[in-house]
């Protein structure tokens, strides 16, 4: 035999083992079913309906689940009922193997009728077990390269599957449109980056499972923004949220909900918290960007609150300024200063004017200093110099 490193019988034996879920709270069917496959399969228990559930949601290397009818919190019906709803190819064709007694012959039609894929009587022989599973692994598989061609076929699809927010390259011709429509409207875009960070227990921890609670996470963000706004994955823990403003406070609520909905809920699975770092952006800021350098400079500021360890949401303000106090002096609906002159330099003051006395509440501190400022010329020039800030009198005598 050739002991060449890489030999088809040593390549083989290094490959992955598929793995196999066993839900049952059941301890000596559980040990009774590990001892007939371990040998064969990579093997994972859980004791209950729920933690099955979380685990084919989180898992994405499960290929075969077994699962007894009668279990706490979740039951088997249950189960099956979720996998085979779910939004997620992957998940919905799971294939399930009921384990079930002799006489559950009722029990074993109501889960056919919800979508068992094989039956297997409790305290069956290893040689039955090992071969019903292999057959479905190996159809898993099959499965799997199907859905993978398809998705090279489909690489210029607009919306991963598995967050159900768009890719970033069809975000950013979205984003395009919205504010080619801004423009034309004289209103304004906001884009809202958030950078998220992970904690978990290392304990009960397997390779993907980072990846596979980001794609949760993404999922929380598709739920969180309206059908009118656009969002994407711009990163493997980044997400970009693109939304029409009225003004910088409805922004500000805009993004402190995100990240409450992000932080508050179990966004990315039970017992794990996320950190959120967020950053905007504002069309308004400078009316010739476009979707890419807006994008971009949300993702700046994003990573300039992630570096800091800020709780701030960095915004296009000067340093110093804290999104609260931003929010407690900007009325919801007002128009941005920024936007104010934009208009002004475009030949359209009119619609300017109804919002003239926020706008001046805003500029108030600039024009006293400007004022300040004069008198101050004025005295000195009158024989009177400047020392600390303060004008003496009498420089000139």
């Amino acid at each position: 035999m050739s002991s060449d490193p890489a030999s088809p019988a040593i390549a083989a034996s290094s490959a992955p083992r598929p793995r196999i879920l066993i839900a049952d709270d059941s301890r000596i069917v559980r040990a009774s079913i590990g001892k007939h496959i371990r040998d064969r399969f990579d093997i994972r228990e859980v004791t209950d309906g729920d933690a099955a559930w979380q685990a084919i949601l989180l898992d994405a290397n499960i290929r075969v689940v077994l699962t007894d009818l009668t279990m706490p919190k979740v039951d088997g019906f249950e189960l099956l009922t979720r996998v085979r709803s779910s939004k997620v190819q992957r998940i919905r064709e799971m294939p399930m193997i009921v384990l079930s007694g002799e006489d559950e012959v009722a029990e074993r039609e109501k889960a056919a009728q919800l979508g068992a894929t094989d039956f297997i009587q409790k305290g069956s022989g290893a040689a039955e077990v090992i071969a019903r599973l292999d057959v479905l692994v190996k159809l898993s598989a099959t499965r799997e390269q199907l859905a993978e061609s398809q998705a090279t076929l489909d690489s210029a699809r607009t919306v991963d599957p598995d967050t159900e927010l768009l890719n970033p390259q069809f975000f950013d011709k979205q984003v395009e449109k919205l504010i080619s429509y801004s423009r034309r409207n004289l209103s304004d875009v906001a884009l809202i980056c958030v950078r998220v960070e992970l904690s978990m227990p290392q304990s009960d921890s397997w390779e993907g499972e980072i990846e596979q609670r980001g794609k949760l996470v993404g999922r929380a963000v598709a739920a969180s923004i309206r059908l009118e706004d656009l969002g994407c994955r711009s990163d493997k823990f980044e997400y970009c949220v693109a939304t029409q403003s009225n003004g910088i406070t409805g922004v500000l609520r805009f993004a402190a909900r995100l990240r409450k909905v992000l932080e508050n809920v179990e966004a990315a699975g039970p017992g794990v918290e996320v950190w959120t770092c967020i950053g905007v952006a504002t069309l308004s800021e400078e009316l010739r960007r476009g979707a890419e350098e807006l994008r971009a400079l949300a993702q700046k500021r994003a990573a300039q609150a992630q570096n800091t360890r800020s709780r701030r949401i960095i915004l296009g303000a000067p340093e110093g300024v804290s999104p609260g106090a931003l929010e407690a002096n900007v009325e919801e609906g007002s128009m941005d200063i920024h936007l104010a002159l934009a208009l002004i330099r475009a030949g359209r003051p009119g619609e300017v004017v109804p919002h003239l006395a926020r706008l001046l509440e805003q500029i108030n501190p600039l024009l006293k200093l400007l004022r300040q400022q004069r008198e101050m010329q004025t005295q000195t020039g009158e024989g009177a110099r400047i020392e600390n800030g303060q004008v003496v009198q009498g420089a000139l005598r």
